[in-house]
């Protein structure tokens, strides 16, 4: 495949809950599905990030069969 070719992903959606303990998020349900929540975090900038690395994850994985090997 070209390395330069257009490609366009559509990224998983989040939910976040806050409790008593902390932040939690999750990836939101869909057709009956439940993931299980992941935290506690401490603050909203800790579960962004922790939510931006899980979409870096996913798209590099998409992404992969389109890299040239060098």
């Amino acid at each position: 495949m070209f390395a330069n070719a257009k490609r366009i992903f559509t990224l998983a959606d989040y939910t976040v809950e806050c409790r008593t303990k902390g932040w939690y998020y999750a990836r939101t349900a869909r057709f009956g599905d439940k993931e299980e929540m992941k935290g506690p975090y401490n603050s909203v900038a800790s579960i962004t990030l922790m939510i931006a690395r899980e979409l870096n994850k996913e798209i590099a994985k998409r992404d992969a069969p389109y890299q040239l090997s060098e």
